[in-house]
């Protein structure tokens, strides 16, 4: 915890000493440099999955494979309804097909696994 406190405090000092020396505004603009930071989980090469932003997006935190249920978290999400069909991905790849059969816990919900096997971490998604 000190240590990341310490790199902060490191961080903001060299940014801060980083200002440009040239008195026109336009040299100033065109020296700055912005890093973008992005995930691309589908490889070099390769395009990424679009998906709609209100689609719902889950992840598997409990399973029980003898009585094929898991408990899905949707954290910061809209709740899927009753009986919805969701379907669940591992590393992008379809891995099962579950049903939402409640009860609800606050934002998790327990869901009946129709097709695949789903693991712990699993992202659950709608079918859209």
């Amino acid at each position: 915890m000190q240590l990341r406190l310490v790199l902060q405090i490191v961080v903001v000092l060299v940014c801060a000493g980083c200002g440009s020396t040239a008195k026109d505004p336009e040299a100033k603009s065109k020296s700055i440099r912005v890093a973008v930071q992005t995930n691309d989980f589908a490889g070099p090469g390769k395009k990424g999955a679009i998906r709609p932003v209100e689609s719902l997006n889950g992840r598997i935190v409990g399973v029980n494979d003898q009585l094929r249920f898991v408990i899905v978290d949707f954290v910061n999400q809209k709740l899927p309804r009753l009986e919805q069909k969701l379907v669940v991905y591992r590393l992008d790849q379809k891995v099962a097909e579950v049903k939402v059969s409640g009860p609800y816990r606050g934002t998790t919900v327990a869901a009946d696994v129709t097709a695949g096997e789903a693991q712990m971490g699993d992202i659950v998604r709608d079918e859209k």
